[in-house]
């Protein structure tokens, strides 16, 4: 019999702090029935969820909210394309007029709308990308293959995501097929690192405020420049006007143990872009990595944990949850 884990769960939680894609859901697809229930009963506990993804709000709505019983989602806010935007609902359970705050909004014009839609356009021809409707990846290899130049691209509007399925680990074979160089990054020939580069000199020449930054396993993000997990949340917990919406002030979350923070992705190396939400709260909140990462890559100085179940990802979630009971 397998032995318990030594994360136990943290009764002190108001506020819990998560990452969308893995941790809850397995990527563009909705959360499990058996998720939905846990997180029902987290919520009908009076604890509180401030989903914080690079994914859209479409995403996050369809797969997660939407599912749940609509009295509890005044429990809830969402910031998505990697800090972005801010939105809640209101006491019946319908998403706001409005964002509580939109970077996006309030610093692009329309004309750098178009140029940032331009360059991509610029992009995919540039590198010959072809691109697909974003999707679960299983779907993808099944009705499309393994060719490096298919992605996937979704305009989320404050943010447009290349899922580069298939070439994050570039053959040699594949290399050779290639009219432009891909480097070799960490012992990878990773398309992204080229794309990257591509990008950030279009958006540089361009005056486009936006970074090119890897997300996930195999993304691409190309996100509003200075906005991260790390200022999203930063912005909430000093708003006492926001977190009135889900009933909590600054007060109540003072203690460290009245957070919690929940990720997948929190190694230093090829992104790790959960470790920016613990970085916008006390070193002390403990953070739980629900995949099974080096502990060596691992930022320092924060209480980052691994969670050691028998599963991970957004079963590690699950099974974290399902423990208290």
């Amino acid at each position: 019999m397998s032995e318990k884990p030594t994360v136990v769960w943290n009764d002190s939680i108001r506020l819990a702090l998560s990452d969308v894609d893995e941790t809850i859901a397995e990527v563009y697809t909705p959360a499990e029935p058996a998720m939905i229930d846990e997180l029902t009963r987290f919520l009908r506990e009076g604890r509180k969820l401030f989903m914080v993804t690079g994914g859209s709000l479409k995403r996050v709505r369809a797969g997660i909210t939407d599912l749940l019983p609509s009295d509890l989602r005044r429990n809830i806010l969402i910031s998505h394309c990697s800090g972005a935007e801010v939105w809640g609902f209101d006491q019946p359970g319908d998403l706001l007029a409005h964002p509580f705050y939109s970077m996006y909004e309030n610093t692009f014009t329309d004309d750098m709308k178009n140029a940032w839609r331009n360059i991509v356009d610029q992009l995919v021809a540039e590198f010959g990308l072809r691109p697909h409707p974003a999707q679960p990846k299983v779907d993808f290899w099944a009705t499309t293959g393994h060719d490096p130049l298919d992605i996937m691209l979704d305009d989320r509007g404050p943010q447009i995501t290349m899922e580069v399925v298939n070439g994050i680990d570039l053959t040699g074979d594949q290399l050779e097929h290639l009219p432009y160089s891909v480097p070799l990054t960490r012992g990878k020939y990773d398309l992204r690192i080229a794309l990257m580069k591509r990008a950030s000199e279009l958006f540089a020449s361009n005056k486009v405020p936006v970074t090119p930054r890897l997300g996930g396993n195999f993304a691409l993000d190309l996100a509003i420049e200075g906005v991260s997990k790390t200022t999203s949340i930063r912005k909430v917990l000093t708003d006492d006007t926001v977190l009135s919406t889900i009933g909590l002030s600054q007060n109540d979350i003072q203690n460290p143990h009245e957070i919690e923070v929940w990720g997948d992705k929190f190694s230093v190396i090829n992104g790790g872009t959960d470790r920016h939400m613990s970085e916008a709260v006390s070193p002390e909140v403990r953070s739980i990595d629900f995949r099974q990462e080096d502990p060596a890559e691992l930022p320092k100085g924060f209480n980052i944990v691994l969670w050691d179940g028998q599963h991970h990802l957004h079963h590690g979630l699950h099974e974290y949850l399902h423990a208290r009971h």
